[in-house]
């Protein structure tokens, strides 16, 4: 659940060092890494990982989800 992702941010949030932030939050408090190394991760595994809105019936941004594909193993 939450505000979901900007749709202009669904691959920007996998940038090294993005962050955003609410505006009463600290600056600092997030270092911007934990996506961008969870992709390399994912991507020396030849796999892919990326983030969509979740939706309700009536098209409402009920939060987001962060999908990962990984090929099966020999």
């Amino acid at each position: 659940e939450g505000p979901g992702i900007p749709e202009d941010k669904l691959t920007a949030i996998f940038d090294r060092f993005y962050s955003e932030r609410p505006a009463a939050e600290k600056f600092g408090t997030h270092s911007g890494l934990g996506l961008s190394i969870s992709k390399q991760i994912i991507e020396a595994h030849r796999g892919r990982i990326w983030a969509e809105n979740r939706l309700d019936a009536d098209g409402t941004v009920i939060g987001a989800r962060f999908l990962i594909r990984l090929p099966a193993a020999p």
